[in-house]
C-alpha cells in the first residue's frame, strides 16, 4: 500500500513489498531465536522429561525384581480403578479391582494374602518404637498437637512428646545408641513380640494418630506382620525406617502372600500389582532399590494384562 492507502504497483511497489518481506522475516527470526533461547533456559531449570531417568523395566531387572503375568478381561467404562473379570468369564458383577483379582488367584492356588501397603507398617512401627521415639530422656522432645486423623471429636487436637527432629536421618544418628539398645530389648521369640505389641497398643495409641496408623485395621495389619516375618526381621524393618522414617515409609507393596504351616509362615512373597498402564511411582521406586540394597524382602511385580475387554451395556 502506498502512503495514500491505495495499493502500490510496478516496479517501486514490488521493491517495497519484497523489503517489508524481508524486514518481517527477519523480525521473526529474532524472535524465534528469543523464543528456543527462552524454552532452553526453562528446560535446563526444570525438564519435562528427563531421559536420564530409567525406565521402570531398567529398576525392576537392576534390583532382580521377578514380573509375574495375569491375564484378564477388562470392563469398561469405570469410575476409578480399573476393574477386571477372569478372561471369558463374561460375569460383570464378578467385576474387581486388580488387587483384588491377583489376591483370588493366589488364594485358588492355596496362598494367604493379606492387603498391605504403608499403613500396617506404620502401625508396626508406632507401637514398637514408641518408646525410643518419645523417650522422655531425649532433650529435643517437645509437646506438638495436631488434629484427630480419624475425625473423632473434630476440632480437638492430640497432644503429644514427639522430638523436633523425628523422622529424619538425624534422629536416628543423634540417637543411634538408644536405638540400638531398644531394639536389643525388643523380644527375640514370636510369643513374646506378640505380647509387647498386645501390651504397647494402647500407650501408642497417639503416635499411631500421628502417623495416620489409627485405624483397628491398621493395628491387626501390623500385628500380623510380625507372625508373617518373624522378630528378627521385624527388627529389620524397624530399623530400616528409623533411620529415614519419612524418606521410606511410603512405596510398600499392595499384597503380602504366604504360605501357611504348622509352623508358621513359609514363602513369604511381597506383591505389587499393576494393570497394563500402569507405572511406578517415585515412592515405589525407591522402595524397590532400598528394598534390593537393605531390606531383601521377597518381592515381585504382578502385572494384570488387558487380553480382553468387555463394555458394560
Amino acid at each position: 500500500m502506498s502512503k495514500q492507502g491505495l495499493p502500490l504497483t510496478g516496479s517501486d511497489g514490488q521493491g517495497v513489498v519484497m523489503e517489508l518481506s524481508r524486514q518481517h522475516r527477519t523480525e521473526y527470526e529474532a524472535i524465534e531465536r528469543a523464543v528456543v533461547r527462552d524454552m532452553r533456559g526453562q528446560h535446563d531449570k526444570k525438564p519435562k522429561y528427563d531421559f536420564s531417568r530409567q525406565s521402570d523395566s531398567d529398576v525392576l531387572a537392576a534390583c532382580e525384581v521377578a514380573t509375574e503375568d495375569y491375564p484378564a478381561c477388562y470392563v469398561t467404562p469405570t469410575i476409578g480403578h480399573v476393574q477386571v473379570i477372569p478372561i471369558d468369564s463374561g460375569d460383570l458383577e464378578s467385576a474387581v479391582g486388580v488387587e483384588e483379582f491377583v489376591s483370588q488367584r493366589l488364594r485358588q492356588a492355596g496362598r494367604k494374602v493379606m492387603l498391605c501397603e504403608s499403613r500396617p507398617f506404620q502401625a508396626l512401627y508406632a507401637t514398637l518404637m514408641w518408646l525410643w521415639v518419645q523417650d522422655p530422656r531425649d532433650s529435643r522432645n517437645r509437646s506438638a498437637g495436631f488434629g484427630r486423623r480419624d475425625g473423632a471429636g473434630q476440632g480437638d487436637l492430640i497432644w503429644t512428646m514427639l522430638p523436633e527432629d523425628f523422622g529424619s536421618p538425624v534422629h536416628a544418628t543423634r540417637r543411634a545408641d538408644a536405638l540400638e539398645e531398644h531394639l536389643g530389648s525388643l523380644p527375640c521369640t514370636m510369643e513374646e513380640m506378640l505380647w509387647v505389641f498386645d501390651y504397647w497398643t494402647p500407650y501408642a495409641e497417639e503416635l499411631r494418630q500421628y502417623l495416620w496408623a489409627y485405624s483397628p485395621t491398621d493395628v491387626e495389619r501390623g500385628r500380623r506382620l510380625i507372625q508373617i516375618l518373624g522378630p528378627e526381621q521385624v527388627k529389620r524393618v524397624l530399623r530400616f525406617l528409623a533411620d529415614d522414617y519419612w524418606g521410606r515409609y511410603l512405596g510398600w507393596p499392595d499384597l503380602v502372600s504366604w504360605s501357611e504351616t504348622g509352623l508358621g509362615a513359609a514363602d513369604v512373597e511381597f506383591i505389587e500389582v499393576k494393570s497394563s498402564s500402569d507405572k511406578l511411582s517415585e515412592d515405589q521406586r525407591y522402595w524397590i532399590l532400598k528394598n534390593s540394597e537393605i531390606l531383601k524382602l521377597p518381592f515381585k511385580v504382578a502385572k494384570v494384562h488387558r487380553v480382553q475387554r468387555i463394555i458394560r451395556p
